[in-house]
């Protein structure tokens, strides 16, 4: 699918700048640059970009320039504009909105108001996107339709990739990973970059061993910040520039698509730090405080005011008359819209995301453009195949109060389940949310029952023991840390005996399953428990004997949640509740009719089961010798079936169904 303005700067420098009368033309700052200490940027040239023949749009042919530019060489630019937005009136040099690649090394400063250098390479008369080493990157290879897993059948991998070692001599030293550095989560030969001295990331691929089929980069475009994990997003067309190049991530995709596994990236679109905030900020951006009138100020579900979390909010009811960047024709036009549908086409177009989670919904504030933003995103998708699956794309919203109207009005595909959070750490505690324990267990393992939240189908619904929002009590705090933290502050002295009976609960439930990596192991906080922006994933803790037993245990769901075909859908009988024991043992059975049932058995107390059996009433095809345990990846004997006894706080799994 073709989008003019991605288009057009294949052939020129291009500057699209909507609705803003320019009292002086726009600069190109062109120059090479030099490596070293100081790095250096040798400037070229000054030359005024030309106002073309579409109204907002300005442009400026490389072959134009006097003297001419040197074939095949890379160059670097900055664009210095007069902007005329009532926040930002004056002269600023700013980033390409644009740009594919960024340089930090032009300012050394990650300042919020001092901007990266642009990266092109001249050749051949036209404009080549490239790393700053030169690479010209194709896009991803799709794979094909067959190879992506059907949403019901989708386990997703939440990954930060700001990562922890232990220092020789205390303290924890963290850092971001690179791209490469997650290849050898995947890939057993590659050692890794930053982390190529963990024997858990050089010498394993955990990833491959756990078996999820989705990877979900929390966002991998560019954010200035060093110690966060990417969501102050400032440069939207480019991979971030201190996790590695364009051509490190499509390195990345093509080695998990051959693996069958799908990449999801994480969008954020309620605010930004890009450099629209100098160039048009009336046209892109809005002050909440200054336009209090404005129905653009306020989220959705809410009567509160918008947050910029210290970045600009984006203007969404805005309209302008000028360029259509998708089109290329003179159309009344949302910019903010465009600008973000522009992106969402370079990063499905050549990086092949596979499926999108949109951040904070609430707080993007417009359901219409929510809306557009996934429709544009399926058109690419289906453009990819002759016939286009719909069971094989997702467009997630994350909003933790749960608005199902974008699910029923079609804004959105499937919603973050934040209740399910809170009923299964509650339930693992022996404790109940709201209801009693009988129906917070049924809650939680069927979403579809939940009168509060209706969802109708578990594609709709992502599920999670823990997230990336694990910070203090400012957002909840106390039961949203990681599971180690949570069961520790809850006097838990098992914490593996408790982790398993989560992950039992949590793989087999109704819903798409979302692991927060670490958690497969049963990673803990590293710093204090302030920010989700700072506490890392300690890979190095996944050789511990106990937190490999958890990871094995989790390893053995994931494939079971992946394949067995009673997992995919809806279907959900409870056969038995033991009211001698407080309702606190319960089984309960997955699968429709015609399918092989998964019968889940938890003892959600402190006391084991009396004697050498335990009897579950209503066992479906108790008659069968082909019964087996999948985490213990054990066989049951005919006589034992339905009849095994529990010990505290423990769930097992039970199935006929076997991998053809």
């Amino acid at each position: 699918m073709a989008f003019d303005l991605l288009q057009r700067r294949n052939e020129k420098f291009v500057l699209w700048i909507p609705g803003a009368a320019q009292t002086h033309a726009p600069l190109l700052v062109l120059g090479t640059f030099a490596a070293g200490s100081p790095a250096v940027f040798n400037p070229v040239c000054t030359v005024s970009l030309c106002n073309s023949d579409l109204l907002d749009l300005w442009e400026l042919d490389p072959n134009s320039i006097t003297p001419p530019l040197q074939n095949n060489t890379i160059y670097y630019y900055y664009f210095e504009i007069t902007d005329t937005s009532s926040s930002n009136l004056g002269t600023f040099l700013v980033t390409d909105p644009l740009a594919y690649t960024v340089d930090y090394r032009v300012t050394n400063s990650r300042d919020e108001a001092v901007q990266p250098a642009a990266v092109i390479r001249f050749r051949d008369g036209k404009l080549w996107p490239c790393d700053i080493d030169g690479n010209e990157p194709p896009p991803v290879l799709i794979p094909t339709q067959d190879a992506i897993p059907d949403n019901n059948k989708v386990v997703i991998y939440e990954l930060p990739t700001s990562w922890a070692r232990y220092k020789t001599v205390g303290g924890v030293q963290v850092e971001a990973g690179t791209f490469t550095d997650v290849l050898a989560l995947f890939d057993s030969t590659t050692v890794g970059d930053r982390f190529s001295d963990i024997p858990s990331i050089a010498h394993e691929a955990i990833l491959a061993d756990l078996g999820t089929n989705v990877l979900e980069l929390l966002p991998a475009a560019d954010a200035k910040p060093l110690d966060q994990w990417g969501y102050a997003t400032a440069h939207y067309f480019t991979p971030d520039y201190d996790l590695g190049s364009s051509s490190d991530l499509t390195k990345l995709v093509e080695f998990i698509h051959g693996m069958n596994i799908s990449f999801f990236t994480d969008v954020v679109m309620a605010f930004g730090h890009d450099p629209y905030g100098y160039i048009a900020f009336d046209q892109f951006h809005l002050d909440p405080n200054a336009e209090a009138s404005n129905p653009d100020s306020y989220q959705c579900h809410s009567e509160g005011m918008r947050n910029g979390w210290g970045g600009r909010l984006w203007r969404y009811i805005q309209n302008t008359n000028g360029y259509d960047p998708q089109s290329g024709k003179t159309v009344n036009i949302h910019p903010a819209w465009s600008f973000h549908q522009g992106h969402l086409h370079r990063w499905m177009s050549d990086f092949g995301v596979g499926g999108l989670r949109l951040d904070c919904v609430n707080n993007i504030g417009n359901y219409d453009f929510l809306r557009t933003y996934k429709e544009a995103a399926w058109s690419l998708y289906r453009s990819r195949y002759p016939s286009a699956s719909d069971a094989k794309f997702l467009v997630i919203g994350e909003e933790l109060s749960v608005p199902l109207d974008l699910i029923t009005g079609g804004t959105l595909n499937a919603l973050w389940n934040e209740p399910f959070q809170g009923r299964l750490r509650a339930v693992i505690l022996g404790q109940n949310v709201g209801d009693n324990f009988e129906w917070t267990v049924r809650k939680m393992a069927n979403c579809t029952l939940d009168s509060d939240y209706p969802f109708t189908d578990g594609a709709q619904v992502v599920n999670y023991i823990t997230s990336h929002d694990t910070e203090g009590t400012g957002f909840g705090g106390y039961q949203k840390e990681r599971l180690y933290n949570f069961l520790d502050d809850n006097g838990v002295i098992d914490v593996e005996r408790r982790a398993k009976l989560a992950f039992a609960c949590f793989l087999t439930a109704v819903g798409i399953p979302m692991i927060f990596a670490g958690e497969e192991f049963c990673d803990q906080m590293d710093l204090p428990m302030s920010s989700k922006q700072s506490d890392p994933v300690n890979y190095e803790r996944k050789a511990e004997d106990w937190r490999t037993r958890v990871f094995n245990f989790v390893a053995s769901l994931v494939n079971l949640r992946k394949n067995c075909p009673a997992l995919g859908g809806n279907d959900t009988q409870f056969i038995h509740t033991d009211k001698s024991r407080g309702g606190k043992i319960m089984a309960w059975q997955r699968g429709g009719q015609d399918q092989a049932p998964v019968v889940i058995v938890a003892n959600f107390s402190d006391e084991d089961t009396p004697g050498d059996q335990y009897f579950v009433e209503n066992w479906p095809q108790r008659n069968r010798n082909d019964w087996r345990e999948v985490t213990q990846n054990r066989n049951v004997p005919s006589e034992w079936v339905g009849n095994e006894p529990l010990m505290h706080w423990e769930a097992k799994v039970y199935t006929y169904w076997r991998e053809i």
